[in-house]
């Protein structure tokens, strides 16, 4: 009997003290995220003279398009589409290269936060993904995490996107704010 009672006190305590972590995470308010179209870095041999084929500038449209869902899914972002801005470097998909020029640009359009996410080709079996949060005030980077991946294919691409944003973006800061011990 004594135990059940204890069992049902350390319970009850959970499910408040999981419940108070949910309402201040929701309750924190969602960062404005810039978020730039997802760019691709060829360093294949003739990529960057031939430029992207029709296939990849299709492919890098719908992982933009992809990240963008997950980001406002998690309810940790308000978005921001970043192609609105007339920066002639958002136009030529040039962030990856500006050394944080990104972070005015997110600032101007009144984002808290940038994110710049880009796909970097090797060959065709040999790539990696990257992604960058930078803070749109400082131009200090907040967040960096990149991954391998194989295959030129939409299979591949979705996956290593998902796999950032879920266990290296997303998820962690999720657990950060639902923390009980966080202020």
């Amino acid at each position: 009997m004594v135990k059940k009672t204890l069992t049902h006190i350390l319970l009850s305590a959970l499910i408040t003290v999981a419940t108070g972590a949910a309402a201040r995470a929701q309750s924190s308010p969602p960062f404005k995220l810039a978020v730039f179209d997802i760019e691709l870095d060829d360093f294949t041999a003739g990529g960057p003279i031939a430029g992207e084929s029709p296939e990849e500038t299709a492919r890098l449209q719908r992982m933009t398009a992809l990240a963008r869902e997950l980001l406002a899914q998690s309810g940790l972002f308000e978005i921001i589409d970043g192609s609105a801005a007339t920066d002639q470097r958002v136009k030529d998909h040039w962030l990856r290269k500006c050394n944080g020029c990104d972070a005015d640009i997110a600032r101007r359009l009144g984002a808290d936060l940038s994110f710049v996410c880009f796909f970097r080709k090797v060959s065709v079996m040999e790539q990696y993904l990257e992604l960058r949060i930078r803070d749109a005030r400082t131009g200090e980077l907040a967040h960096i995490s990149q991954t391998d991946l194989r295959g030129e294919t939409d299979q591949s691409w979705t996956r290593a996107l998902k796999f950032l944003m879920r266990y290296h973006l997303v998820g962690p800061e999720l657990a950060r704010r639902n923390h009980p011990l966080q202020p």
